[in-house]
């Protein structure tokens, strides 16, 4: 996890969940091989053994356990009543409800939000713009923030939750961290992570406060740990580790999740790779551009296509409703170079598919890519 710093949960699995996506990415091997590589990271029974841990990173996320104390004066601000508003209410009105939590979880724990529910006999929630959220839901999740509770494990994907003191090793609680050294470490992660990026990019990786993050920087440049850089077709200063080495070898071709740190801030994204990216999950289907959960390719250090995915289960059939080429990045038509693109894209979905434990690729869709690749699709063995 050195090379990401965090990676980002979410828990839309039209393929696979992202962040067993990103591990993919890098890894290779199997959707089973990556979720059992996580889960004994993150959810083993003794807190020694645990490597990983969730908390709010880049939104909800892994982050290595021995950065956990980083993220202290998170939890500290959050305990005042930073944090999301519904939370921050539930935690001043509701006192009663979180003093019960905790103590039926230090009698009775782990346990999910439910079944915290049910123990307690608590009634229907607090409603929100999201819908109704549980009143074990609501305990639960200020407990998380404030840095009172863990998620020891997960079932499927629903989390439980301890007290934190059992799900991590004595001595990383006991490690505290100020706030401004705290900033700077995860400057420098990300920094490192991120290769160049500006202040915004460093930033938004950890989702740092912004007007003190950036004077933390002019720190981190002052002491030497950071450079700034000049990057051709920026219009504002980049960032570098003292320490850059430059990469030798040319990336892989592979499709990337939406939330993959190399695209998850789409303004980066579209400086690097002039790809302008959108999810649009949440777009009603009659205005969306591209698809429902469309992954980016990068392919000979670009990102060179746009794919629809959906995994069809009952089938066992990776399932590919649209596909399009990126106009300023795609080799040109009927060259030796886009002949190389397509088997390069045509193979990468033959090995996803596998990944997920489908046994076929099927292109169903439209899009300007959809008729050669499915050509390709069709001429591989």
């Amino acid at each position: 996890m050195d090379w990401l710093g965090l990676l980002q949960i979410d828990a839309v699995n039209v393929v696979a969940r992202s962040h067993l996506l990103v591990l993919r990415a890098r890894l290779g091997g199997s959707g089973d091989t990556a979720l059992g590589l996580l889960e004994q990271a993150a959810y083993p029974r003794q807190p020694e053994r645990r490597e990983l841990t969730e908390y709010w990173g880049h939104e909800a996320s892994f982050v290595q356990v021995r950065d956990w104390p980083l993220y202290r004066w998170r939890m500290r601000r959050g305990a005042e009543g930073e944090m999301w508003s519904g939370y921050a209410r539930f935690g001043r009105d509701e006192r009663a409800r979180i003093n019960e939590a905790t103590a039926w979880l230090a009698n009775n724990g782990p346990a999910s939000s439910s079944e915290l529910d049910a123990a307690l006999g608590w009634g229907p929630g607090v409603r929100g713009p999201w819908g109704t959220r549980s009143n074990g839901k609501m305990a639960l999740a200020w407990l998380f923030w404030v840095g009172h509770v863990g998620v020891a494990a997960r079932v499927g994907f629903t989390r439980r939750y301890d007290l934190i003191e059992r799900v991590l090793p004595d001595d990383v609680l006991a490690t505290e961290v100020d706030e401004p050294d705290a900033h700077r470490a995860l400057l420098r992660q990300a920094a490192r992570c991120l290769g160049v990026a500006t202040a915004h990019d460093l930033i938004d990786y950890h989702r740092l406060p912004k007007r003190i993050a950036r004077a933390r920087l002019r720190e981190l440049t002052d002491d030497g740990a950071l450079c700034e850089a000049t990057v051709e077709g920026w219009d504002v200063p980049a960032y570098v580790p003292a320490d850059v080495r430059l990469a030798r070898k040319r990336s892989r071709s592979v499709l990337l999740s939406p939330f993959d740190p190399l695209v998850w801030h789409r303004p980066r994204t579209e400086r690097l790779f002039g790809f302008h990216y959108r999810i649009e999950i949440y777009t009603p289907k009659a205005k969306r551009r591209f698809g429902y959960f469309v992954l980016p390719f990068l392919h000979d250090d670009q990102l060179v296509a746009r794919l629809d995915l959906r995994l069809d289960r009952a089938a066992g059939r990776l399932e590919v409703p649209a596909a399009w080429s990126e106009p300023e990045t795609w080799p040109q038509s009927g060259t030796a170079a886009e002949a190389e693109a397509l088997e390069a894209l045509a193979t990468e979905l033959r090995s996803l598919a596998a990944w997920c434990g489908a046994a076929d690729v099927n292109v169903v869709g439209h899009g300007d890519l959809a008729d050669r690749l499915r050509t390709a699709q069709a001429t591989r063995p």
